[in-house]
């Protein structure tokens, strides 16, 4: 369990002290709670540090046991309302779910202020805090002491990029190229067709509010905004000395000019790598599949700009050995049980089609895919083969695999399959209704990278607008985003179709698409819902309307590289060794196990249950980072020659990328100046800056481990 610092120091509790503990927290959690009771466990924690240590282990876990801040929007409304001691009693319309969930999981007032027992309990509704809301309060005057910095838009590098020269092509040609350059090709869009662009975004968006009654929700504020660009687009979130130079930027078109330099930015080039190589080949792959190849490829890809039907070409069609072509990795993963795995995700990434269904029978609701559709589209793999090459050890003499080479063979003819009644029947590679020649001279996986990108409006250019769109906003225009088709009608088809147009008419331009859809006004949007939105609720099924910003858990890789961004962590050499890319695999494996499927899928247990929870509250990297070791960010901010008003405001700008509110603010420094008391005045020889440092530490590590920190609003 997590010790917090200032809880680490003497005698443990005696047994009926901690039954009686647990009896006081068992009634808070089942509503059962008498005032006495309340005011004998606010006295308990505030004064006896094992109180305050058994109190954070208990909410934290029974919290995070429930805690799904991103899909539940009562959630949101709990855990951003204010807290206050007298709320706790006053207000007993909220349900006990909702009280668990803000008690646990609550946003970074709530976990900062456990020592003063602030358990709201608030009336949601819309005159309290709305749904999927997050309250802002009026900011105290003043910035946070901390590095001055003119450069608003340096993102932190996590990591560096080893990219190797492709097969003929030497270092100093890669070097040439310029990340985001326009491409030879096609043609820079201009100013005004990029905002034309973005006109029809905001006008069909709006069309559908006015449809529905919805008005909606107001203008992110700065710090919102950035927060959220960074994370969508770098993946991480905002390094504090950038929010405060962002923040302090009077200009008008600073988001503008954000997002143009994010989008040449290396880590947004990682972040989409790291997004894609985990739909292609997930992130527990066999370690005979080069993920670190495919990775690279990826990146390469994104950062040089390549349109995205010459990405995916290369993905299909590719040949040659695993360490040699990184492309080659993602059929690699996929080649085995006759390529049925191949088609499926092949279909479901690039097409955002599900048809595994198919391989037996009919799709229930897609006429148009059935048995023999889902073959037609597997012979195109039929000509493939994969060589395990294996070397001699020069010791032993025994045979230690070397690589995979994926090869195409000169052979030909049909693909046989069994119909549920047992017949066998032959399909030949066939695709949206072309038909491809079956002779062996043919490379079939190169005719399918080419019929996948044909046509006027292919579902190739559909499929990853959607997929974009969902991963700007957390929903796409279809729910699921890979199942699309007549039977999954999008939300905003003519958006959709006119999106997948301009996509398709600037060479599938993935930078120019991203940078239209974060210039619209629904991305500008607050994640706060209002009395007039609050039917825009897609995660209770309804269709999204966009009238905000929908809040998006962050993934385990946004989560580990934040928490860097934040702390610092990774500058404690004394306890972080090894390299940053190494420590956050060795970081994620613990929650991924790949699963023998047919599409080779991979179970995961980061999704705000026990074990994130615990590695959160208890994990290596939170403890090193509120350990105060030379180089962290806590470790910089307690050695500063400010107050502690100063040192709280740097901490939350570190964390939460934001200021603290007045409120928060008089509350932490309320809770501060108790623990400090307590220390100071418990004959264990505390002195006051050691205990004012340990309270510091407390509050970071509340912030870390705050939903506020693990979600995307």
């Amino acid at each position: 369990m997590h010790q917090p610092p200032s809880c680490r120091r003497g005698r443990s509790m005696n047994t009926s002290t901690a039954a009686e503990l647990t009896e006081l927290l068992e009634a808070l959690c089942e509503d059962r709670m008498t005032a006495q009771q309340h005011a004998r466990l606010e006295e308990a924690v505030v004064k006896d540090p094992q109180a305050r240590r058994m109190y954070l282990d208990y909410i934290d876990l029974h919290g995070m046991l429930h805690w799904d801040a991103a899909a539940n929007p009562d959630v949101m409304s709990a855990v951003a309302a204010t807290a206050s001691p007298s709320a706790a009693l006053e207000t007993a319309a909220v349900s006990r779910r909702s009280r668990l969930l803000w008690a646990g999981g609550g946003f970074a007032a709530a976990a900062v202020l456990v020592a003063l027992f602030l358990l709201s309990r608030p009336t949601v509704g819309p005159d309290h805090a709305p749904q999927n809301s997050i309250i802002t309060e009026t900011e105290e005057n003043g910035r946070p002491a901390g590095p001055e910095s003119n450069a608003i838009h340096e993102p932190v590098v996590i990591g560096e990029v080893r990219e190797p020269a492709p097969n003929g092509v030497p270092e100093e040609a890669i070097a040439d190229i310029e990340p985001g350059g326009i491409r030879n090709d096609i043609a820079a869009d201009s100013s005004a067709s990029r905002l034309g662009i973005v006109a029809v975004i905001d006008e069909q968006i709006a069309a559908s509010w006015e449809e529905a009654g919805i008005q909606p929700s107001e203008t992110a504020d700065d710090a919102e905004w950035i927060r959220r660009i960074y994370l969508d687009l770098a993946g991480h979130i905002p390094p504090p000395e950038t929010v405060v130079a962002f923040l302090d930027d009077d200009e008008a078109d600073k988001r503008q000019r954000l997002i143009d330099d994010l989008l040449s930015h290396a880590d947004t080039s990682r972040h989409f790598a790291t997004v894609w190589t985990n739909l292609l080949i997930g992130r527990r792959t066999s370690a005979e599949i080069d993920r670190e190849g495919l990775h690279r490829f990826l990146e390469r890809q994104f950062r040089v700009n390549d349109p995205w039907n010459e990405t995916v070409a290369e993905l299909v069609a590719a040949e040659g050995s695993s360490t040699e072509n990184g492309a080659a990795n993602f059929l690699l993963a996929h080649m085995n049980n006759q390529a049925v795995p191949a088609t499926a995700v092949t279909a479901r990434c690039f097409l955002g089609m599900q048809v595994q269904c198919t391989q037996c029978h009919k799709h229930p609701f897609y006429q148009e895919w059935g048995q023999e559709q889902f073959w037609e589209f597997n012979s195109f793999f039929q000509q493939t083969q994969v060589v395990r090459h294996t070397v001699e050890d020069p010791e032993t003499g025994a045979q230690q695999f070397s690589h995979l080479e994926l090869v195409s063979q000169d052979v030909g003819g049909p693909t046989w399959y069994e119909t549920r009644a047992g017949e066998m029947k032959v399909a030949y590679p066939r695709f949206n209704g072309v038909d491809v020649d079956f002779e062996p001279e043919t490379n079939r996986r190169r005719e399918l990278a080419k019929l996948l990108a044909s046509g006027d409006n292919p579902q190739l250019a559909r499929a990853f607008v959607n997929r974009m769109w969902a991963h700007f906003f957390g929903y796409g225009f279809t729910n699921p985003v890979d199942d699309m088709g007549p039977h999954n009608e999008p939300s905003h088809p003519e958006l959709l179709e006119r999106l997948s147009d301009e996509f398709v008419k600037s060479g599938y331009d993935v930078k120019q698409l991203c940078r239209v859809i974060c210039s619209s006004r629904p991305y500008q949007l607050s994640s706060r819902i209002a009395e007039e939105n609050s039917v825009d609720n897609p995660s209770l099924g309804d269709p999204p309307y966009f009238s905000r910003m929908y809040v998006k858990p962050l993934t385990a890789e946004q989560v580990f590289d934040s928490l860097l961004v934040a702390t610092q962590a990774d500058r404690a050499e004394r306890y972080f060794t090894g390299e940053a890319d190494e420590r956050r695999q060795a970081w994620l494996a613990q929650f991924f196990t790949a699963e023998q499927t047919e599409e080779n899928c991979e179970s995961s247990t980061f999704d705000g249950a026990v074990p994130q929870a615990l590695t959160l509250m208890n994990g290596e990297l939170v403890q090193q980072a509120v350990s105060g070791a030379p180089g962290t960010r806590l470790g910089e901010v307690l050695a500063r020659p400010i107050d502690e008003k100063e040192k709280i405001r740097a901490l939350s700008l570190a964390a939460l990328s934001r200021y603290p509110t007045a409120g928060e603010m008089q509350a932490i420094r309320e809770l501060l100046r108790r623990i400090v008391r307590s220390q100071t005045l418990a004959g264990n020889g505390v002195d006051s800056r050691t205990a004012v440092n340990d309270a510091l530490r407390d509050v970071f590590w509340a912030y870390l481990n705050s939903s506020e920190f693990v979600v995307n609003h």
